[in-house]
């Protein structure tokens, strides 16, 4: 008898466009987050469109889609159909709001980009911010998936020490 293993999900087609100039975009960065987040959470993203906007694009998208003024962090739309296999997304963030709130927090702007990601690709898998208790539950979860996934970079980028830089660095 044979067995079978699971088929390992696609890696989720990510495209991503700027049209601000408030931070670099680290695009292989956020396209292996987009993969993570769908691993950790078990869903199936099949694509995700990402625009990163500035404050007035931003403004102008939560006007006409939320109803509210000024501009927000993140917005997210689910374009999934019954021809879609899994989550087929659009997220539109805010490299601007981005880019005061990393460096207002002391986290660095690429970071605070990263959480805005993570944070609209849970609200697309059924998370909720509104209700304090459920706002708790999807902000820590964005918290730790994001520390996660950076955890995980940074073991894989670090270099091996071998017996050779060993000896380097004594003398």
């Amino acid at each position: 008898m044979l067995l079978s293993m699971p088929a390992r999900p696609a890696r989720p087609n990510v495209v991503i466009s700027s049209s601000q100039d408030a931070m670099r975009v680290p695009r292989k960065k956020i396209t292996a987050l987009v993969a993570f987040v769908a691993e950790q959470e078990g869903a199936a993203i099949s694509d995700v469109d990402l625009a990163v906007v500035s404050r007035s694009e931003m403004a102008a998208l939560n006007r006409r889609w939320a109803g509210r003024t000024g501009p927000t962090d993140v917005v997210s739309f689910d374009l999934s159909d019954a021809r879609t296999r899994g989550i087929s997304a659009q997220l539109v963030v805010c490299g601007d709001i981005a880019a005061e709130q990393g460096r207002a927090r002391g986290c660095g702007v690429q970071r605070e980009l990263m959480r805005y990601v993570v944070h609209g690709l849970l609200h697309l898998m059924g998370y909720d911010d509104g209700p304090i208790r459920a706002a708790a539950k999807m902000h820590a979860r964005e918290d730790e998936l994001l520390a996660e996934f950076l955890a995980k970079r940074s073991r894989r980028r670090r270099p091996r020490r071998t017996q050779s830089t060993r000896r380097r660095r004594r003398k």
